[in-house]
């Protein structure tokens, strides 16, 4: 039976998670998995972070599902079908202390990358089935399928309407392959249950308080703070693993 105390501190980086990612548009699975991880299991952080990330996107997906480019979506989310498999072999083999040297390691790629703007400028057939391929594995084993995905649909220089419509879809295609995937191998516990009905309200609080603060904050700034956090997550991540 999870404590009192891990459900206080999943609730807490599930709305500070939220609370970013409404904010800056990026963030949410990035902290709150590691963050909870501290918590619980990490195998339990996953899920949590891929139930809790289907839903949000949800909404985003429905409002922009006139805009999405429908063959990228197909492709992506076919290349996705195929990888998340993979990446439930991972989930279910690795040990906890592995997943969150794989945490600390996406999330060290993913700013590096961010802080050198890497970006892809030319798109093609094989790159949105490798970033699709990769996108399922990571949502089916840590959860952080975002990095890949965002830089195949940026390379197709999409309008923002497109572009949102055609990122919420996928995010949302995904999400729902990982919890059939999730659902059927047992990975909703009575624990995770438990943990998603305290981390659904935070989330909403997170939402709320996000959406009041986006005008009063320097975006720049405010994304600087973001990458230091996220720095600091990793380095406390890979911390966590050598104690532990």
């Amino acid at each position: 039976m999870v404590s009192t105390s891990a459900l206080l501190l999943v609730a807490f980086a599930v709305l500070l998670s939220s609370l970013i990612q409404t904010i800056t548009g990026f963030g949410f699975a990035l902290l709150a998995v590691p963050l909870m991880s501290m918590a619980i299991p990490t195998d339990a952080a996953v899920v949590i972070a891929a139930t809790l990330g289907t839903f949000t996107s949800g909404g985003q997906a429905w409002s922009e599902r006139h805009h999405g480019d429908r063959p990228t979506i197909k492709r992506l989310l076919l290349a996705a079908v195929v990888g998340a498999p993979f990446g439930l072999v991972i989930l279910n083999f690795a040990s906890s202390q592995q997943l969150k040297l794989g945490l600390a390691a996406v999330i060290v790629l993913f700013l590096l990358l961010n802080l050198r703007g890497f970006k892809l400028e030319h798109a093609s057939v094989p790159v949105d089935l490798a970033a699709g391929f990769v996108g399922g594995v990571l949502s089916t084993s840590l959860s952080t399928n975002g990095p890949p995905l965002v830089m195949a649909i940026h390379a197709r220089h999409f309008s923002p309407h497109t572009f949102r419509g055609t990122i919420s879809a996928v995010f949302v295609g995904i999400g729902l392959i990982s919890l059939v995937l999730f659902g059927a191998t047992g990975h909703f516990t009575r624990d995770v249950a438990l943990a998603l009905l305290v981390a659904a309200p935070a989330l909403a609080i997170g939402f709320s308080l996000g959406l009041r603060l986006r005008g009063h904050v320097d975006p720049v700034r405010f994304r600087g703070l973001v990458t230091i956090l996220l720095a600091v997550t990793a380095v406390v991540t890979i911390i966590s693993v050598v104690v532990g």
